[in-house]
């Protein structure tokens, strides 16, 4: 390929992503999730009661999308949700009782993954490249309101 095409920030985030989806679907496999999912589930374990529109903006994805992810944990039973008494269109979402279980051997995936980067990456380069990835994020997210 040539030069300019390797020198592709949009190129190199995508082909980084597909490539860590991919472990990240080796580890959740056993867990019988994807790794999407697993990024909804651990935004759910993260804060309890959140409601659907909150893990949207979130994880940026649209409403509809997740409607159908939650749909699929809960029907696993994964996930549930509430209707709370003070907003009955507004559903809160939580992890059940055997997904709080399963957490304790999930949570060592995110980490493991996280002491990964951290070997290859040193603290610094870590700190600016999630600054970096910020930016572009909170660029793109500017053009679309």
């Amino acid at each position: 390929m040539n030069e300019d095409f390797d020198k592709c920030i949009g190129l190199q985030l995508k082909l980084t992503k597909n490539i860590m989806e991919i472990e990240h679907n080796k580890y959740l496999k056993p867990y019988g999730i994807s790794n999407e999912q697993g990024f909804l589930i651990k935004c759910v374990y993260e804060s309890p009661g959140i409601k659907q529109t909150q893990i949207a903006e979130y994880l940026n994805k649209d409403k509809t999308t997740i409607t159908r992810m939650i749909n699929t944990l809960v029907k696993k039973g994964i996930l549930e949700r509430r209707c709370m008494d003070t907003d009955r269109r507004a559903f809160h979402i939580y992890i059940t009782s055997e997904t709080l279980e399963a957490m304790k051997g999930l949570a060592p995936l995110f980490e493991k993954d996280h002491e990964e980067l951290e070997k290859i990456i040193d603290e610094k380069d870590y700190e600016i490249t999630l600054k970096v990835l910020n930016q572009i994020k909170e660029y793109y997210i500017g053009l679309n309101k």
